[in-house]
């Protein structure tokens, strides 16, 4: 199947065929995009397809009505012991969608050496979950993703923010109340853990507000707990790499939203 599709045509004929296609690795495109689309599948449907094809499902959380995500992981995935190491699936019942980031964009932004190529098994197994996927508009420049930051004076990559000092973080995640803030954790191999972090519905609101709700699969927000310290990625950083077509009047209607995603994930280590 022709992988470069953007017409409404094009998507009537994803959601009517069963085809799955081996991804071609040969050539490092000049752009990639953030997303895959695919034809709507059930929740349980889709995790049993998942726990088929080598991944684990870490959590099913509802970001807003209609929007479910999945976020997953695998050996492949795991041994980056980064931010790469899950995965996040949108099950979109209003729009009769499902959205998956993609590992080879988001591999070019956070890991030193990737070459395309490198998530090569977990996107054909990713394929064989959702039967076809689709770029969308969301795409950046492939040269740009290494150093990517959404202009001057924005954060880069290694900007990171502390949220959070203390001998007994791990300990958080397993309270009595850590259900409230806490989506899912994920031990990585090199002995970091990686936190999912849940929302309310008036921070996820932000996605309304630019009109940006069909990619909601950039939830759940994560930050990375290593010895006495837990970090997040910039949400200046995080947002726009996520949505690369953000405009700087979209930004600036979720100005307050960065903070806003700082105090929350804080209040999970109190």
């Amino acid at each position: 199947m022709k992988r470069v599709i953007t017409t409404c045509m094009a998507v009537a004929v994803l959601l009517t065929t069963n085809i799955v296609a081996e991804f071609n690795f040969d050539k490092t495109p000049e752009k990639l995009t953030a997303y895959y689309l695919a034809g709507v599948q059930t929740v349980d449907t889709i995790k049993n397809k998942l726990l088929s094809n080598g991944f684990e499902v870490l959590a099913t959380d509802k970001v807003l009505e209609g929007l479910t995500v999945i976020t997953i992981t695998n050996d492949e995935l795991k041994k980056t012991n980064s931010y790469m190491a899950t995965l996040h699936i949108l099950v979109n019942s209003k729009d009769s969608e499902v959205r998956v980031q993609n590992p080879s964009y988001l591999g070019l932004a956070y890991l030193k050496g990737y070459k395309y190529g490198d998530f090569k098994a977990t996107l054909n197994a990713l394929e064989k979950v959702l039967s076809s996927m689709i770029p969308v508009l969301q795409q950046k420049e492939t040269s740009e993703l290494p150093e990517y930051h959404f202009m001057f004076g924005m954060p880069y990559l290694k900007d990171k923010m502390t949220v959070a000092k203390g001998s007994n973080l791990l300990a958080k995640l397993t309270a009595p109340d850590a259900s409230k803030y806490i989506s899912y954790h994920l031990k990585l191999p090199n002995g970091n853990t990686l936190v999912g972090h849940k929302f309310n519905s008036d921070i996820n609101k932000f996605l309304k507000k630019i009109n940006q709700t069909k990619n909601a699969q950039l939830l759940p927000y994560e930050s990375m707990v290593e010895s006495d310290k837990a970090t997040i990625l910039d949400p200046k950083y995080y947002l726009a790499l996520s949505l690369p077509l953000l405009s700087m009047r979209e930004f600036m209607k979720i100005a307050t939203t960065p903070n806003a995603i700082e105090r929350e994930i804080s209040k999970a280590y109190k």
